[in-house]
């Protein structure tokens, strides 16, 4: 099996936590996103009325407060070692999340991954969050986020791999080639091919097939 692109969650996949809390937490509104998340987790509510109701409290910031906020936020380890390993052998890593995209844009940066998906808050013309959300995101668009990629870099969606641990990651997992849940709840364990809990990120490269004689870094 040849895999050509490798596609991982960012709440409690990549980040420990979730990004939305962690950032509820610097900007004062941790109570609201608690109670946001709870509800979409017991299906009460879609990511988009999630994103509506987080996003107002963004206003008045932009990505470089987004970005220092993100500074100490827990995240599993060796993420720069997996995705350099995966480049290395030709296999590009992309974020797919439900996280606001400018969150995934940070972790992008910071560990080589090529991009990210997500919901998109709305800037002024100085940068400057207003609030209201400019695109919406669901865990419905991660399939077509992923093969939108594919379609442009020619790639099949059966050559795509995706970890993640919740049930946001169950519609990719149904759509890509093959999927890991990483330390994830009991309905991303049931549909994933293979689950694993483990605090190293490197340690999926060997529970996918094709991949199973990496050596440890």
């Amino acid at each position: 099996m040849t895999w050509k692109l490798a596609c991982f969650d960012l709440d409690g996949t990549l980040a420990r936590t979730s990004t939305g809390q962690h950032l509820a937490g610097k900007i004062g509104h941790e109570a609201v996103m608690r109670d946001l998340e709870h509800k979409y987790l017991a299906g009460l509510i879609t990511n988009v009325e999630v994103a509506a109701g987080d996003g107002l409290y963004y206003r008045g910031f932009n990505d470089e407060d987004i970005a220092r906020m993100l500074d100490d936020i827990p995240v599993i380890d060796d993420i720069r070692a997996t995705v350099d390993w995966l480049q290395s052998r030709g296999i590009p890593s992309v974020i797919c999340t439900l996280a606001w995209r400018c969150v995934g844009e940070v972790f992008a940066e910071r560990y080589g991954f090529i991009g990210s998906s997500g919901p998109v808050l709305e800037t002024d013309a100085a940068g400057v969050f207003s609030g209201a959300v400019e695109v919406d995101f669901t865990e419905h668009d991660k399939p077509v986020f992923v093969r939108q990629l594919c379609e442009s870099l020619g790639v099949q969606m059966s050559d795509v791999f995706h970890v993640g641990d919740s049930v946001s990651d169950i519609p990719l997992f149904e759509a890509a080639g093959f999927s890991v849940a990483l330390n994830a709840n009991r309905q991303a364990k049931a549909k994933a091919q293979v689950a694993l809990d483990s605090d190293s990120l490197f340690d999926i490269l060997g529970v996918i097939p094709g991949l199973r004689s990496t050596p440890r870094r």
